[in-house]
């Protein structure tokens, strides 16, 4: 034992440290793991939030992809109905023909713009043949039909969209019937 211990009543330990300094490092090295544990849960409380924001921030960007496109699409439906109706030219003299070619060929352009965008956006339509599905195709009407199997899709009368794989519009559909009923 040393003078100091000796003086103090302390007993010596085998590292040369007074019984006292181990209850200090042991209290220390607890108060320090109280931290590192408060570190970690605060670091792991972080991460979680970013996660959560980021999946927010794309819920929303789905959401308001989704709403501006619902409300487009009768626009750019309207638009291909006014393209099935574009005069033929062959009234109209050829030397005066270059202009309304030019004017259709910048429609169909323009129409083909709106489609790119709406594409990459995740916009893509129902299909309108073969087998009616009730998860895409809403039933409006039925028909008999020699050519067309009963149950199959004879024609739209309005294009289904979906939106990243969302059905966002069934597309409605006249299905045949079988020529028995």
């Amino acid at each position: 034992m040393n003078e100091e211990q000796k003086e103090e009543g302390q007993q010596p330990t085998v590292d040369g440290q007074s019984a006292g300094e181990g209850n200090d490092i042991s209290k220390l090295t607890a108060e320090r793991d109280e931290y590192l544990d408060g570190w970690k849960r605060a670091k792991a409380d972080y991460d979680n939030l970013v996660r959560d924001t980021e999946r927010k921030r794309s819920e929303f960007a789905d959401w308001a992809t989704e709403r501006v496109l619902t409300q487009l699409i009768p626009a750019l439906d309207q638009y291909e109905v006014a393209l099935k109706f574009t005069p033929a030219l062959d009234a109209i003299p050829v030397d005066q023909r270059r202009p309304f070619e030019n004017w259709i060929v910048g429609l169909e352009a323009v129409r083909s713009l709106w489609w790119d965008a709406a594409k990459d956006l995740g916009l893509e339509r129902v299909r309108i043949t073969g087998a009616f599905d009730p998860t895409l195709h809403e039933a409006v009407g039925e028909e008999s039909s020699d050519t067309v199997p009963a149950g199959e899709i004879i024609r739209a009368t309005m294009n289904g969209y979906l939106l990243k794989g969302k059905l966002i519009r069934p597309a409605k559909v006249v299905v045949s019937k079988s020529v028995d009923a």
